[in-house]
């Protein structure tokens, strides 16, 4: 019976939000999603910076002015807002949201989407070697 409940309640929410005309939903293709994800180089950037200076970067700004080819490994990134979020040495979270296209066609239909473009890379340390994952939202 919760789960019926848990159902219907998120529907309701659905409807009421959709007739309200200030928010969307935009369904995305794979390939959509596939293209919004930030760029290997940037994220094989990340890992190199740690190991340079064998510290995670703390934000963008310390990224970008520590070397040009961490300058340049954001040229063209789709994404407004970052967050650097390093749990322990061998461990971090890389936060992406705010995509360009999602923030101008906000302004544009002054809607918000509530499928906008987002996601995380977590990077951790697996037999002495960094590796990551991406988990679009």
């Amino acid at each position: 019976m919760r789960y019926a409940t848990r159902i219907l309640l998120a529907l309701a929410l659905l409807i009421s939000f959709s007739g309200c005309g200030f928010v969307t939903y935009t369904p995305h293709t794979r390939k959509q999603q596939q293209k919004a994800k930030p760029s290997i180089v940037l994220i094989q950037r990340i890992i190199e910076f740690r190991e340079e200076f064998n510290a995670w970067p703390l934000s963008k700004e310390e990224f970008i002015y520590k070397s040009q080819k961490y300058k340049d490994a954001f040229n063209d990134f789709p994404y407004l807002s970052v967050v650097f979020r390093p749990i322990d040495n061998d461990r971090m979270t890389f936060i992406f949201t705010e995509h360009k296209k999602d923030v101008q066609l906000a302004g544009e239909n002054k809607q918000i989407d509530l499928n906008s473009f987002g996601g995380e890379v977590r990077f951790y340390k697996e037999k002495n070697q960094f590796v990551w994952k991406i988990k679009m939202y």
